[in-house]
């Protein structure tokens, strides 16, 4: 299988290719507001780098939220329009799911990983994923919730409880008095295409790829964009 993989929904736009059960390329830019420029000639290098040809991609998994609203819209509109032309299936990765993943090598059977991304004031995107034998199982449902509510969604961690992604800092002291987690922030462990990727080519094994034309992101909660001023007011 060749698969293509993007990753869009924080301040990470990065690209991965799969090939052959591993990946064979990726590469990623820590800067916001880049990925509607970046990301398509981002995609171009990556797949030149992996000498894989755009016509035989067989997938394209793509990070489908929660996060940024126009992270996630440009992502998933690129991931549409590569599958589209190389008539591929598309593949949905759980943005925190992913993220999840990355800790995968390091933690323990029975430990928690929460990745909180910062869903602005004093929110954040939450997920909770237990560690077992087999990989990571969901522990705590995904949600949009305030900081103050983390201890009560999360409840009982039995191993340790890691922390990783830009809402961690701002949890740490209501996570504390709780737990005693490891926060580890986004640049020491950022969302990864890479395992977007593996998600992916796992996802697509066990449930077959999504719908092309009516995926969409998942936001959690509603968007409240601000419309800009008109110049003829």
């Amino acid at each position: 299988m060749l698969l293509l993989a993007l990753e869009t929904a924080t301040d990470t736009c990065g690209v991965a290719v799969w090939t052959d059960d591993h990946v064979t390329a990726q590469s990623h830019l820590h800067r916001p507001r880049i990925h509607a420029e970046r990301l398509t000639p981002l995609v171009e290098d990556v797949l030149a780098h992996a000498g894989a040809d755009r016509s035989a991609l067989d997938a394209v998994a793509v990070s489908m939220g929660p996060g940024s609203y126009t992270g996630l819209r440009i992502g998933v509109s690129t991931a549409k329009g590569w599958a589209r032309a190389a008539d591929a299936d598309l593949v949905g990765v759980p943005t925190l799911e992913a993220y999840a993943a990355c800790l995968r090598p390091m933690v323990a059977p029975g430990d928690v990983v929460a990745p909180l991304l910062d869903a602005r004031r004093d929110e954040v995107y939450a997920g909770a994923y237990r560690c077992t034998a087999e990989g990571l199982v969901s522990h705590a449902e995904t949600t949009a919730l305030t900081v103050d509510d983390l201890s009560e969604w999360l409840g009982g961690v039995d191993g340790q409880l890691w922390v990783v992604g830009d809402g961690g800092e701002k949890s740490r002291s209501v996570l504390e008095a709780a737990y005693t987690p490891r926060v580890l922030p986004p640049d020491k462990v950022s969302p990864s295409a890479a395992w977007v990727a593996r998600r992916g080519h796992a996802r697509l094994q066990a449930k077959g790829p999504d719908d092309r034309a009516s995926f969409e992101p998942l936001y959690v909660k509603d968007v409240h964009a601000t419309p800009s001023p008109s110049p003829f007011a």
